[in-house]
């Protein structure tokens, strides 16, 4: 059996060697697995190509995607899923936050029938607003989501290629992995774990491109915002005239306040609907979600 490990990286030039000498360890404690690592080289800039190249060299199950520009995180695992042949497909990130030794359990997951094995997070030491917010998510995107959402999980996983082919259906400009491993359902199995501070480099991940992540992640699952103008419309049109009927505006003032009220709820719905018709326009233009820099890829 194959197993082929997507790991996206840029501009994680330390992390990268550190990384695979713990994932081969790993690795190569399963019995007669054999396996890839395949690096999504996502437009690095520093020295990441570099490392990753001295591995390949030296290891020639480590592949290497190279992205023609920083196409973004999803669009990273998006080409590594759909680039590479195998049984098996994990995820797993570069820093070692998610650490790499739990690949073995998620194996041991599917060999027991679990079509799909997923790291769900505990909580660790960071910021408490990092924790409310991330806890906020998780709660508001499973409220309002159109199909089932996986409560505290990241990309973290291992999954059959019948997961991995039902994953890479949707052709959408906004892909999000993780909403799309709760859509398709199929055998799931949690494994809990502790997140690490990564031992190398910065994080890229601060709290903006949290809150833009999360806001574009709701909005990728859901249709709960333009069902909610709708029914905000029939709830001002109803109970508008009745609050007017009972407060007794002479008929200027009613025009008045209807104006205002109108312009409100203008001010709400216009919005959003230019975002979900913005997304709409970029899935009918099609355009690739990634382009692959074919000089430096080696498969």
């Amino acid at each position: 059996m194959k197993l082929n490990v997507i790991v996206p990286a840029r501009n994680e030039g330390p992390n990268i060697p550190f990384f695979y000498g713990r994932a081969k360890t790993a690795l190569e404690s399963i019995p007669g697995l054999e396996w890839n690592i395949v690096f999504v080289n996502n437009a690095s800039d520093d020295d990441s190509l570099d490392r990753m190249f001295e591995l390949h060299e030296a290891d020639p199950r480590v592949k290497i995607i190279t992205l023609a520009r920083n196409f973004g995180y999803a669009a990273a695992l998006v080409a590594g899923l759909s680039s590479v042949d195998g049984d098996y497909y994990a995820i797993v990130d570069v820093d070692c936050e998610d650490p790499p030794e739990l690949l073995v359990d998620f194996y041991k997951a599917i060999q027991n029938g679990a079509q799909l094995a997923y790291g769900e997070r505990s909580n660790r030491d960071e910021p408490w607003l990092v924790t409310f917010g991330r806890k906020l998510f998780y709660l508001a995107n499973k409220g309002v989501a159109d199909s089932e959402i996986i409560m505290w999980m990241g990309e973290f996983s291992m999954m059959t290629r019948q997961v991995r082919d039902a994953l890479l259906v949707p052709k959408t400009a906004f892909m999000s992995v993780r909403a799309e491993m709760g859509y398709v359902g199929f055998r799931r199995e949690a494994i809990s774990y502790l997140r690490a501070k990564r031992t190398y480099g910065k994080t890229h991940y601060n709290f903006l491109r949290m809150t833009l992540y999360a806001i574009a992640s709701i909005l990728s699952g859901t249709t709960f915002p333009l069902r909610f103008v709708s029914y905000l419309g029939v709830f001002v049109g109803l109970a508008f005239p009745a609050y007017m009927l009972v407060v007794g505006l002479p008929k200027e003032d009613i025009a008045a306040a209807a104006a205002i009220v109108a312009l409100y709820y203008l001010v709400i719905t216009i919005p959003l609907v230019a975002i979900y018709l913005a997304r709409v326009y970029k899935n009918v233009v099609h355009r690739p979600l990634f382009v692959i820099d074919q000089t430096r890829t080696s498969l």
